[in-house]
């Protein structure tokens, strides 16, 4: 496939004489006038490079790469600039908007592809540089085992050091996404430590039990709050309970979320019945009926679950209950559903 490159030139005679030399060299150009003409052409040619006059009528070529710099996706894309001459001033405004190269008028033919080409390699390095650090960062993060929070930090550390070296490289679209990937791995992180101090904690908080007295309210306001809203379905009848607040907030919290986390059903269900919550989701993770034991920094499917915090979130949750007066258990029936069950004292 050709080497696309967009010539925008005022100067027809220049013009074509560079057209003529590209096209032996076997490029494939499109021409413009002048800046706004090259803008407008940007999107539909999609070129490799630019290669542009500095001083046009319409928009010059310092407003043109300007212009172009604004939209995340030509970010990387490669500007030569072409000039009678060359001002320290101009260099450094067109440097740091992202020319690659200035060429002084007369162009000579070898300087031009020459030019070019070293472009174009700087271009192309430039990405198999940022593909290659994503992959390393996603490749090391899976292979870090030996403790879950070390997981979510290396993984924010390391997208915070690759958006800060690529600054200026990154289309605003990548860089969006490794800043979401940044947030969520600092949103794991926290979550993690919460629950680690939770758990030095658990022995003595304090359990201050108040009447709630609807119990299926509640659960709605918390499955509606769910990014996966529309994926559940809540049967039963309602009932109150005494609990502490935060304490069945956090139960709660853990088993909707965990629900909707490992579901492999197009839903989850609630069901509310005889002073029981019960959540259930599909899973693919066990093969057989089993009653599960739930231990702190033990996680289920060890392999499966590596990334997903230290394993202490239910552990909390049946010390909570515990502390309430109520049981928490959970099994996998004969159809492989998962189900969480919490048994409310009867008052």
């Amino acid at each position: 496939m050709k080497i696309k490159i967009l010539l925008v030139e005022d100067e027809l005679e220049l013009r074509e004489n560079i057209k003529d030399i590209l096209e032996i060299h076997d490029f494939e150009l499109a021409e413009a006038d002048h800046g706004q003409m090259g803008v407008e052409m940007l999107e539909e040619y999609n070129p490799d490079i630019v290669v542009s006059d500095v001083m046009m009528p319409v928009m010059d070529g310092y407003e043109f790469l300007e212009t172009v710099r604004k939209n995340g996706k030509h970010i990387n894309l490669p500007f030569l600039f072409l000039t009678a001459k060359v001002d320290k001033d101009d260099v450094r405004r067109g440097m740091e908007t992202g020319a690659e190269d200035y060429l002084t008028k007369p162009i000579q033919a070898k300087d031009l592809v020459n030019a070019i080409n070293a472009s174009l390699n700087k271009k192309w390095n430039r990405d198999m540089w940022l593909q290659h650090k994503v992959e390393e960062v996603l490749a090391e993060e899976r292979k870090v085992k030996y403790h879950e929070l070390r997981t979510p930090l290396f993984g924010l550390n390391s997208l915070l050091h690759i958006i800060k070296d690529s600054l200026g490289v990154l289309s605003e679209e990548h860089l969006i996404e490794l800043l979401n990937k940044a947030i969520s791995s600092g949103d794991r992180l926290n979550s993690s430590l919460l629950n680690l101090a939770r758990y030095q904690g658990v022995d003595v908080i304090r359990t201050e039990r108040i009447w709630l007295p609807s119990v299926k309210n509640y659960l709605l306001k918390l499955l509606e709050s769910a990014d996966q809203k529309q994926h559940y379905r809540i049967s039963g009848s309602d009932f109150g309970c005494w609990f502490d607040y935060k304490q069945f907030e956090f139960i709660v919290g853990e088993l909707i979320t965990n629900a909707f986390k490992f579901n492999s059903g197009e839903y989850i269900v609630v069901e509310l019945k005889d002073r029981k919550i019960k959540v259930f989701n599909q899973q693919v993770i066990f093969d057989v009926p089993q009653i599960i034991e739930i231990q702190p920094f033990s996680q289920i499917n060890r392999k499966y679950f590596e990334q997903q915090g230290l394993g202490l979130g239910l552990y909390l949750s049946l010390e909570y209950a515990k502390k309430n007066q109520a049981c928490l258990s959970i099994t996998v029936d004969q159809q492989k559903v998962f189900c969480a069950e919490l048994t409310l004292l009867k008052e």
